[in-house]
């Protein structure tokens, strides 16, 4: 016993070591100063209980505590033996591992994450006590994840519940038990044996399917947002109306992988939708007018497949008011457009009302800048535009032409005596009396009070006479806006005719017919003369001339 490596003490029945070896002299000096009272109490017990008894205690030294396990064994004499190991380390290593498995377990039972592992076949071996993706746990022990992947060609998702090297938030997609999709980080270890040898996976799998989702719609939106930005900066990057919807078919065919796209505007004066900007194959506008067809028997969207296409159908509007409709034409193998395509469609038709509208006021303008408020006519500056085209043509086709001044004779007597709105009767009936006695492809103007102007496309000088003698026999009608029955309300009319292969100017040629026009009303009015061919000193000749009125 002197020579153990371990403490060996014999003691006296009352508790006195009577003998210790060489590693148990400190803690027998100890017992003899009343350090360790517990001692005594266990010496009684082994004293009475046959076999000795073996407990562990636990002492406040020097530093902390020390727990020992302390063997008393009885021998002859009322001696007993007392055989101390120092078990601290051992006890605390236990406890700690105790608590780290506890711990473990706790983190685990909280967390949103669940805890597997898998064998060398690949097998689920353990997965949380919660089980997971709507499946008891004890459903997942003994399965492959394998049976339970949203895609099996999917290798990646494979490989991490076997990784023989570490891999951290790798996104696996999985089937719920009630067959819904879910989206996992899996994160995963190796496990390997001492020797070295790779016995299976473990790691946690984390629900990502939500933050996926959320993702996902931040993505569509700023798409969405992106393609929106795009087809809005085309349309506004153009002045003319007509070009902002063209360009608006083009960036949305284009933003949508569209096959085409087409636009309709609604007609004010026939109230008929008809198309104006269209983009795509040859037969992207048969497809669009059938398409067409169908909406105007829904609501606000259509969607069909017409032929090879599938196509979706939109009303624009403006204030609630449908103004056009836009045609979005996909092939037949496109996918079916998702929420956010919808969605650009939808916003792209809204916009799209707005162009409408922006262009409709645009023409009104246009118009209105264009034309006589009152009679509806071109205006002098749309007429002398217009004028210039035309003459600059017939340098080119070597076409006659005649340009008639027309202007109303005592007028002002008109408004004198009957007043204005009178005046302004007698002006729409001489606008009826020239339209109605003129061809389509003629020009109609008004330059201001109550002279007009006909331009005659095609006109020779015995055309010009003829249609100037229907125009002073119609015009008889008039007399009875007359101010005064010795000064009836009449016309003079002034015409210069340009020969086919002449090379006069156009100001010329205008020139000579107001002069026309005024030698007319000088030398009689109620009559109509023709100007002389330019260059000529001859007057102009006055036909069925009057005594002055």
């Amino acid at each position: 016993m002197a020579n153990a490596e371990a403490p060996v003490l014999v003691m006296e029945k009352n508790g006195t070591p009577i003998f210790a070896n060489k590693n148990a002299k400190s803690f027998a000096d100890g017992i003899r100063d009343g350090l360790f009272p517990e001692i005594n109490q266990l010496i009684l017990q082994a004293a009475i209980t046959p076999g000795g008894v073996v407990e562990l205690l636990t002492f406040e030294v020097q530093g902390g505590t020390a727990t020992l396990e302390l063997t008393v064994l009885p021998m002859a004499d009322d001696r007993l033996l007392l055989l101390p190991r120092d078990v601290s380390m051992d006890r605390n290593l236990r406890e700690a591992l105790i608590d780290s498995r506890q711990r473990y377990r706790d983190i685990v039972e909280v967390s949103s994450a669940f805890a597997w592992e898998t064998d060398d076949t690949g097998k689920f071996i353990f997965v949380s006590p919660r089980g997971a993706l709507g499946y008891k746990a004890e459903e997942l022990v003994g399965r492959s994840p394998l049976d339970f992947l949203l895609d099996t060609a999917d290798q990646d998702s494979e490989i991490v519940f076997r990784s023989q090297k570490a891999a951290r938030d790798v996104p696996v997609w999985l089937k719920r038990a009630n067959g819904n999709a879910a989206c996992l980080a899996v994160s995963s270890t190796p496990v390997y044996t001492r020797d070295g040898r790779w016995t299976g996976t473990r790691g946690l799998a984390h629900d990502i399917t939500e933050q996926r989702r959320r993702e996902g719609e931040v993505a569509t939106a700023r798409n969405r947002d992106r393609l929106m930005t795009y087809i809005v900066r085309t349309m506004r990057d153009e002045i003319d109306p007509t070009l902002v919807l063209k360009g608006a078919a083009e960036a949305s065919a284009r933003a949508l992988a569209c096959a085409g796209c087409a636009i309709f505007r609604r007609n004010e004066d026939t109230n008929k939708i008809e198309m104006v900007a269209c983009h795509g194959r040859q037969d992207i506008e048969l497809i669009s007018n059938q398409a067409l067809n169908q909406l105007g028997k829904t609501d606000d969207v259509f969607e069909a497949e017409i032929e090879s296409y599938r196509v979706l159908a939109h009303h624009s509007h403006y204030h609630q008011r449908v103004n056009g409709a836009v045609i979005f034409i996909f092939n037949a193998d496109h996918p079916v457009p998702n929420e956010g395509e919808r969605a650009i469609m939808s916003e792209v038709s809204d916009q799209i009302g707005i162009a409408i509208e922006q262009a409709a006021q645009h023409d009104r303008i246009v118009t209105l800048s264009r034309t006589d408020g009152l009679t509806g006519l071109l205006n002098r500056r749309a007429f002398f535009d217009e004028l210039g085209r035309r003459h600059a043509r017939l340098l080119h086709d070597d076409m006659p032409a005649a340009l008639m001044y027309v202007d109303m004779d005592n007028f002002k007597l008109v408004n004198d005596v009957h007043g204005h709105q009178t005046g302004d009767e007698a002006i729409l009936a001489l606008t009826r009396i020239l339209l109605d006695n003129t061809r389509p492809v003629d020009l109609v103007a008004r330059l201001g009070g109550d002279e007009f102007v006909v331009w005659l496309d095609g006109a020779d000088k015995e055309t010009a006479a003829k249609r100037a003698r229907i125009l002073l026999e119609k015009s008889t009608a008039l007399s009875s806006f007359s101010g005064a029955k010795d000064r009836p309300l009449g016309i003079s009319v002034g015409i210069a005719v340009r020969d086919a292969a002449s090379k006069e100017p156009l100001e010329q040629l205008v020139l000579r017919a107001d002069q026309t026009m005024y030698q007319v009303k000088k030398h009689g009015k109620g009559s109509f003369g023709i100007a002389a061919p330019p260059g000529s000193d001859e007057p102009a000749k006055i036909e069925n001339q009057e005594t002055p009125r």
